[in-house]
């Protein structure tokens, strides 16, 4: 009688842990590539890019701080940017997540400048700092 029950509760375990897709379950398709500085990036048209920043918390950046995107053939375009604070609401000071969120418009190879200011007035100095990324859009 135990033998029975032990080997009916693994079958049970057995079964309910398999999860082979079966012809009508769809594949759900992650399609966010988050960018690299170091490389070329190699994406598609129907691919969402990503870059990870950050601000800090509690200064008197948190507010201002916004960021630009220069495309030197107008490929990718900036859609949204998510921000996000993951610390505890009690917790004084670390850094705001800033998710940029870019999507290809056409196909081609383009320099992407990423210029991130910290007021909302843009200044000359401001055009000095920025990060580059090279893109190629594939169909």
């Amino acid at each position: 009688m135990k033998q029975s029950f032990i080997l009916f509760f693994s079958a049970i375990i057995f079964f309910s842990c398999n999860n082979k897709e079966t012809g009508d379950e769809k594949k759900i398709v992650d399609n966010k590539i988050s960018l690299k500085t170091d490389t070329t990036n190699i994406v598609k048209l129907t691919d969402t890019l990503v870059i990870y920043e950050s601000t800090c918390r509690g200064c008197k950046y948190e507010v201002s701080t916004n960021f630009g995107v220069s495309d030197s053939l107008n490929i990718v375009k900036l859609v949204d940017i998510v921000t996000a604070d993951n610390n505890p609401s009690d917790m004084n000071g670390g850094s705001i997540s800033k998710t940029l969120l870019l999507v290809p418009v056409k196909p081609g190879i383009t320099n992407l400048r990423l210029y991130k200011f910290w007021t909302m007035e843009k200044t000359a100095a401001d055009s000095a700092r920025f990060i580059s990324y090279k893109i190629e859009v594939k169909q």
